[in-house]
């Protein structure tokens, strides 16, 4: 049975997919992993292939709520491919010198709605991009670039000075997050996987996209090949900066991982 939407709309109306949307999940979720990873990977709307966005968002969903780590792991990297298709079309490398970084700050954030999916203030935030992709994803992007526009506006001054240094002395170097933080989501207990997001939330927005891609979706900080989704090639910038950013984090969430152990 497909899981209701619990979202409403602003008149109180719970939002509700278009019925090709069901009907194409309906046919999704009786299929395996390989067949559904042949199917992601295929981007022609037209093909009979082609899975709606719609559809992967909601068996990404269901994934992460069941704790199902392989098609997690095989289905959202192929989502936020498609997804980087749609951004390197509206935030073009001729217009901003930082439009990789930006590109890959709006994937990672976008990743961290599912990481949080199910839980905190907002357990329904992805149930928008159930109904209507295209739309939602527009809008995410758009909140994305005001609120960075407004950010850099404002703190553009502060923001080199609260730039980590790219290197550091092993003894000067913070611990390194636990080995508990570095497991992927499926492999943690559900309440302590739950108290750990309600610790990552209060982290800076560069860290906390760090650590939940690092230590909850699994992505790897950086590889040596340009093929492969990283942390690092999400955010658009260096391993090593991802490396600085989990350690400024894994300071922060000391305190947590003493009264946890």
């Amino acid at each position: 049975m497909i899981r209701p939407l619990t979202k409403k709309d602003q008149y109180g109306t719970p939002y509700r997919r278009p019925a090709e949307v069901e009907t194409a999940i309906d046919a999704a979720i009786q299929q395996d992993i390989v067949t559904l990873r042949e199917r992601a990977v295929v981007w022609n709307p037209d093909s009979p292939d082609f899975i709606p966005m719609e559809c992967l968002v909601y068996i990404i969903r269901e994934a992460g709520r069941r704790h199902e780590e392989q098609t997690m792991s095989v289905l959202l990297p192929l989502l936020l491919a498609r997804c980087e298709g749609r951004l390197k079309k509206k935030i073009l490398d001729s217009d901003m010198p930082n439009a990789a970084e930006i590109r890959g700050e709006i994937l990672a954030e976008f990743s961290v709605l599912f990481a949080e999916d199910g839980s905190g203030n907002n357990p329904d935030e992805l149930d928008f991009f159930e109904c209507r992709f295209n739309l939602a994803f527009r809008s995410f992007r758009i909140d994305f670039m005001r609120r960075e526009t407004t950010r850099t506006e404002q703190l553009v001054e502060l923001r080199s000075e609260n730039e980590a240094p790219d290197s550091l002395d092993d003894e000067e170097r913070l611990p390194r997050v636990s080995d508990a933080f570095q497991k992927a989501a499926t492999q943690l207990p559900d309440i302590f996987l739950e108290q750990l997001l309600n610790e990552i939330r209060v982290l800076p927005p560069d860290e906390r996209k760090a650590v939940v891609l690092c230590c909850v979706f699994g992505y790897k900080e950086e590889s040596d090949d340009p093929a492969e989704t990283t942390a690092a090639s999400l955010c658009g910038v260096t391993g090593r900066t991802i490396r600085n950013r989990l350690n400024r984090g894994a300071a922060k969430l000391s305190k947590f991982k003493k009264e946890e152990a």
